[in-house]
Parts: C-alpha cells; sequence; structure tokens
C-alpha cells in the first residue's frame, strides 16, 4: 500500500544580529524552512510568516535586520518508503554502534582511529 503525502516547503533568509556582541557587530545569515502546515497555521491564527520568525529570533536575543522570502518546493514523498529507508538506516547505525564498542572491547580499535 502505497501513502502519499505532498509537502510544501519555504525557505526564508533571515539577516540577524546580536546585539551581545561589541561593535562592530556582524550580520549573521540564517534560512529557515517553513512547511505548509505551519504557514497555514499560521495565516489562520492572522500571522506573517516574517512576523512569527521576527518573533522567534527576538524571543533569542537578537535583532532581525531582514527576512526575504526564498524558494518554495512542492515533494512528493512515499511516507511508507521513508518510514522503510529511515528504520533501515537507524538499524545500520546501531549495527556499527555495536561492532565499534566489540572492537573497542578486544583492544582492536577501528580502522578509523588508526
Amino acid at each position: 500500500m502505497k501513502f502519499l503525502e505532498n509537502i510544501t516547503l519555504t525557505a526564508y533568509e533571515v539577516e540577524y544580529i546580536d546585539q551581545r556582541q561589541p561593535k562592530p557587530r556582524t550580520v549573521h545569515r540564517e534560512t529557515v524552512v517553513l512547511d505548509g502546515d505551519r504557514l497555514a497555521a499560521l495565516e489562520r491564527l492572522g500571522m506573517r510568516p516574517a512576523g512569527y520568525l521576527a518573533q522567534q529570533f527576538e524571543r533569542s536575543g537578537y535583532t532581525v535586520a531582514t527576512i526575504r522570502r526564498g524558494e518554495t518546493i512542492n515533494a512528493h514523498v512515499d511516507l511508507a518508503e521513508l518510514w522503510t529507508r529511515t528504520r533501515n538506516e537507524i538499524r545500520v547505525k546501531q549495527l556499527e554502534k555495536q561492532a565499534a564498542e566489540i572492537a573497542a572491547r578486544l583492544g582492536g580499535g577501528s580502522d578509523a582511529d588508526k
């Protein structure tokens, strides 16, 4: 059975200043990605995405200089396939960790340690 989901992602570039830094202060840039559900929720609350992002950065003690809307991407995701891939990746990481622990116990370490 296929579980297909359409996901919309929109990027915003936020330029902000940390007022705690000594002058001259550096303008930092960060890309923040919001999904379609978050954007729809903001719209229902009567908030614009830029206002929401500014609020989040200011809550962390930064002063927002500019916010620019970037690219919007629509992705079609097969959730069953994504679940399977993620589960397999987690299992591989667990096995790699176990192998490294066994190698460490045997005193050999791994090839990456040499």
